[in-house]
């Protein structure tokens, strides 16, 4: 992919810096690209209440994910739970926003790498009525009721699958469908929480500790005394892990509805101003400024010195003199 070379003027040592592939199931990119998705989500906040709302498909489903329809079937569970969610939201038993807006995020994975597909919607508790009037929450910890939306999400899965003509365990209808929905505060942190899923995959390099010729061995998070545990599994069980959460190609796996659509502008201004956010004139905020290396050792910047153009797949350091750069 090509890169740079630089060199600390402190210590006179060199570093290479490889150009990122910018692929989300890359364990080393994604933090630019992550940075400039929160700062973008931040500036269209709405001052209202904030939820986070999760669905979650029963175990009987999830092999569906797989195979030749699986972007298919991951567009049906977008469908189901963004159409569920608006309809509740327009209710009484919501807050009468006949125009809604929440942006939804694919999550597939748990702590030990184990396939686990769940959507986060972050919904501000604002909307607009069928009168075009802004209403709001009555109360910030509580959005729509829970049985009602998790009935409505099955529902509307049920007919996405009745209308391609689908056939899956017929128990799946009689279970209680995974819902769970918590405030949010301002939507700050979610935002953030939630930008850790938009360009990042499975497992960081950092979180993998040790490997054989037929084991790896990684860290784990364990919720339940918040804290980092080692699991070790053989090297063909840590693949099958990680390649279950590449995702068919095309399928987005962040997407924005009602007026948090880029192309609802004029709804989402309109929702900002009756809420009190406060409206910006002008251009558009400039991009987070790209940072500049540090040496590893003693922390000086270092200097850009030579770049490389990207040529053979290799990534390990170029084979030249670095005196040759000084000439």
């Amino acid at each position: 992919m090509g890169g740079a070379c630089y060199a600390c003027p402190r210590c006179r040592s060199h570093h290479f810096a490889f150009h990122s592939c910018n692929h989300k199931c890359c364990p080393r990119c994604g933090k630019a690209a992550t940075a400039a998705w929160v700062q973008r989500a931040l500036l269209k906040q709405v001052n209202a209440p904030y939820f986070m709302v999760t669905f979650t498909l029963p175990q009987e489903l999830r092999s569906c994910f797989f195979g030749p329809f699986a972007k298919e079937f991951y567009d049906i569970f977008f469908a189901a739970t963004s159409s569920a969610l608006a309809q509740k939201l327009a209710t009484a038993k919501g807050f009468n926003a006949t125009v809604s807006g929440f942006l939804a995020v694919l999550h597939a994975w748990g702590q030990q790498m184990q396939f686990h597909p769940h959507i986060h919607f972050l919904v501000p508790g604002a909307g607009l009525n069928s009168n075009g009037k802004v209403v709001t929450v009555r109360k910030a910890d509580y959005l729509v009721h829970l049985p009602l939306l998790q009935a409505a999400f099955r529902d509307h899965f049920r007919l996405e699958l009745d209308a391609k003509d689908w056939q899956v365990d017929p128990a799946v209808w009689t279970k209680s469908w995974g819902v769970h929905i918590r405030p949010a505060g301002s939507g700050s942190h979610a935002v953030r929480y939630l930008g850790n899923y938009v360009a990042r995959s499975v497992i960081s390099d950092r979180r993998i500790v040790s490997f054989t010729d037929r084991t790896v061995t990684f860290l784990w998070k364990d919720r339940a005394d918040n804290q980092f545990k080692p699991k070790t599994v053989s090297g063909t069980e840590f693949v099958r892990r990680y390649l279950r959460h590449v995702l068919p190609r095309s399928l987005r796996s962040i997407r924005y509805y009602g007026y948090c659509h880029p192309a609802a502008i004029r709804n989402r201004e309109r929702v900002r101003m009756f809420t009190g956010s406060p409206i910006l004139f002008g251009p558009h905020p400039k991009p987070l400024p790209a940072a500049i290396p540090t040496c590893p050792s003693c922390k000086t910047e270092l200097a850009l010195v030579a770049r490389f153009p990207r040529s053979r797949p290799n990534r390990g350091p170029p084979n030249f003199n670095i005196r040759s750069l000084y000439r």
